[in-house]
């Protein structure tokens, strides 16, 4: 309709510019024709047919514009063959468009030449001036199609991988959101803005137990650590997580004291796009009140089982010293008795201990330094521990250096290497043997108490000197212990100045390392004076 419209304007337009060319049947059948063509491209519904049938038209005009212009070339039609070569050139084939060219080339040129009249400068249109501008502008017309349908695909193609992406994106959102509303812990997600984006389930019910506004993503009012400080505008989690801070089990208290309440740890993370830029941040709330409230408990148990520990253990020093005041005793019987009381003593030791890990994590041991033969105390322990190793069938080996004396407190270092020996014997295999070896070097003494245990898996050697915890196979074993002993040993260790270090290997064995300096550095000095008893 495009091609054949335009003609039979052009053609009709005859009518009035050059009436006479209606006296010739052939112009006044095209006329006919060209409208036949018009209404067939108008009522025929292409899109339902095959493609190629489409073809049928532009071929048709091309073949009527090459008979008006043979039967009457004033009228000047003839220049219009490139109408139908674009639509040929554009819409199908490089087949089809060749064969349009090559046709129309050779149509004129064919109807001139069986003429047999002498060709003449005016058939330089003809036979060069049409053929090069059909043939340039089916190239041109052809070339810039194709492309257009290549980029056309192109686009096609990326637009179904951005739907793609997009229901991807889609379904991977409805997923993450669903399982952020399955935990059991709140999450908070916010954009770049500090817009909020995202409250979980968890996170609404936090809420609502405490009849938070519907509209609050936090709760109003919120307590410290200590359950009774309230939290400054700018030290709140979720303002801090807003301006772009990440931080670690930050604990909160909900409710007002003496009412109902409940403690949260508060996690920030900060996320970044693709160049690294901030891009918002997510914020985790998990409910430890119950964890709070166990730990509480255990320590208020342990604090009144040690408590009524203590005045036993001072009756029977007080009385061991009585007994040891009593100038009938012979000297075994005095050793014994020796023997009793210095036990008992450390026993206190370790009980007031317990009593300061459950009432006051804080605060730090009473210590008092001076000059003292480690290798000496080593061998103490060692004498101490033989009945207990023989119990076990536990060869228990001194080695090292006679003498080395550093900046200690004595009962305390007593106290370290007296856990780091009955842990490597209460561990170890049948028949085994604990090694303690004392070695003086620059600077400072090593003690290392070695064993052929059933060592720790790597997984526990980071949190074996945390309070109270003990190993999967130390909570399955018989041996009875608390947790607190290397907690207790390495924070004495670190009140020297030194180091306490671990290296073990499952089936083979246990070493633990035990480095303090020779004389006392001026920060540690300053530690122990602000702990004088």
């Amino acid at each position: 309709m495009l091609i054949s419209g335009p003609l039979l304007v052009v053609i009709i337009a005859l009518l009035f510019v050059s009436p006479s060319v209606y006296s010739s049947p052939v112009v006044f059948g095209m006329v006919f024709f060209f409208f036949a063509l018009t209404a067939v491209s108008a009522l025929v519904p292409w899109d339902s047919i095959p493609r190629l049938w489409g073809a049928l038209l532009p071929f048709a005009n091309l073949a009527g514009i090459l008979v008006l212009r043979e039967f009457d070339p004033q009228t000047g039609v003839g220049l219009l063959v490139v109408l139908p070569i674009i639509w040929i050139a554009r819409t199908f084939g490089s087949t089809l468009t060749i064969a349009g060219v090559a046709g129309t080339i050779l149509a004129m040129w064919g109807t001139r030449l069986l003429r047999g009249s002498p060709i003449t400068w005016n058939d330089f249109v003809t036979f060069v001036v049409v053929p090069v501008l059909v043939g340039f502008v089916a190239g041109a017309i052809y070339v810039s199609s194709a492309r257009g349908r290549a980029q056309a695909k192109l686009l096609r193609q990326h637009s179904s991988m951005v739907q793609v992406a997009l229901e991807k994106a889609s379904r991977q959102e409805g997923v993450l959101n669903e399982l952020l509303n399955a935990v059991d812990f709140g999450v908070i997600a916010f954009d770049r803005t500090g817009t909020v984006t995202f409250v979980n389930r968890a996170q609404r019910q936090y809420l609502t137990d405490f009849g938070t506004p519907a509209d609050a993503v936090v709760h109003p009012v919120i307590y410290q650590a200590d359950g009774v400080t309230l939290y400054t505008e700018d030290d709140r989690p979720l303002n801090r997580a807003l301006s772009g801070q990440a931080f670690d089990n930050l604990i909160i208290w909900v409710g007002e004291p003496g009412e109902r309440r409940a403690a949260h740890s508060v996690s920030s993370r900060i996320l970044h796009d693709r160049e690294g830029e901030y891009d918002g941040g997510v914020i985790v709330l998990t409910d430890i009140t119950k964890e709070l409230e166990a730990v509480r408990a255990r320590d208020d148990l342990i604090g009144s089982v040690s408590h009524e520990l203590r005045s036993p253990l001072t009756s029977i020093l007080g009385y061991l010293d009585l007994a040891r005041d009593d100038d009938q005793l012979d000297e075994e019987t005095r050793r014994m008795i020796d023997v009793a009381y210095a036990n008992s003593e450390r026993l206190l030791v370790i009980v007031t201990d317990l009593l300061r890990a459950a009432s006051d994590a804080d605060q730090q041991l009473a210590m008092s330094f001076t000059a003292g033969d480690v290798a000496q105390i080593a061998r103490d322990s060692v004498e101490a521990h033989r009945v207990m190793a023989e119990e076990r069938e536990v060869e228990l080996v001194m080695d090292g250096a006679d003498s080395a004396v550093a900046a200690i407190d004595p009962m305390r270092m007593r106290q370290v290497l007296d856990n780091l020996i009955t842990n490597a014997i209460k561990y170890n295999r049948e028949w085994g043997t604990v090694t303690v070896a004392v070695e003086p070097g620059a600077g400072g003494v090593s003690v290392e108490v070695r064993d052929t245990g059933q060592g720790i898996p790597e997984a526990d050697l980071p949190r074996i000197f945390d309070r109270f915890y003990r190993t999967k196979s130390a909570k399955s074993s018989a041996t009875v212990g608390t947790g607190l002993g290397l907690s207790i040993t390495r924070e004495i260790v670190h009140r020297h100045g030194g180091h306490l270090t671990v290296t073990s290997e499952l089936g083979i064995g246990t070493t633990f390392r035990v480095t303090v300096p020779t004389e006392r550095e001026s920060s540690a000095n300053a530690g122990a004076r602000s702990v004088a008893a």
